[in-house]
């Protein structure tokens, strides 16, 4: 039997999904609230499926999807979303998570976890960034793996960090830039700014 974990911070929503789950014979091992739980609780019973909201109080679905795909690239989550205008779909597609809008259908929720079960999870080889440095006015645009654009988004200088395209193959040398990146930590920057160009907004 498929086991899952479910994060959603409305309780009605939440029970009416788990008794959605166990119609398709689906284990629901635990519920949160929030994206902190999320991670505390894949970590705690490594489920087969996670489901999550986005909009949720302080650590939202996003910060779930992440900081559990850092823990396991290979982790398989469903988004479930009353806003799907909300979705960070860049990062969702790059990182092959499907979104499922609330309201949704008993048949779509099946399909969908039946595609998450069989779909072999591969982190994107690279794509495209576009970031800001603190008290810089200027934008720049780099390429990178997946770690690398979470080391990126980990980073003090950083203020801003987005995915601007997802289909770029050519990447910079991995090497390069985790040296880059290593430097960047020690607030040396110079390294990364060789690497990446200056954006015209």
């Amino acid at each position: 039997m498929v086991n899952c974990i479910v994060i959603d911070d409305d309780q009605y929503i939440l029970g009416m999904f788990c008794d959605f789950l166990d119609v398709l014979k689906i284990d629901v091992l635990a519920t949160g609230s929030n994206g902190k739980d999320a991670v505390e609780l894949y970590e705690k019973h490594a489920p087969d499926i996670v489901f999550t909201d986005l909009a949720m109080p302080e650590y939202d679905g996003v910060y779930a999807v992440e900081n559990i795909k850092d823990k396991n690239p290979n982790a398989k989550i469903i988004v479930v979303t009353a806003n799907s205008n909300d979705c960070k779909t860049d990062l969702f597609e790059l990182i092959n998570i499907p979104v499922i809008s609330k309201p949704f259908s008993m048949n779509v929720l099946k399909q969908t976890i039946e595609d998450v079960s069989k779909t072999e999870i591969s982190m994107p080889a690279s794509f495209e960034i576009k970031y800001k440095f603190k008290d810089d006015y200027d934008s720049y645009s780099c390429k990178v793996n997946y770690e690398q654009y979470r080391n990126f988004k980990k980073l003090d200088i950083i203020e801003k960090c987005e995915i601007i395209n997802s289909n770029n193959k050519n990447i910079q040398s991995d090497n390069e830039m985790q040296k880059a990146l290593d430097l960047a930590s020690q607030n040396n920057t110079s390294k990364i700014r060789d690497l990446s160009k200056v954006v015209t907004t």
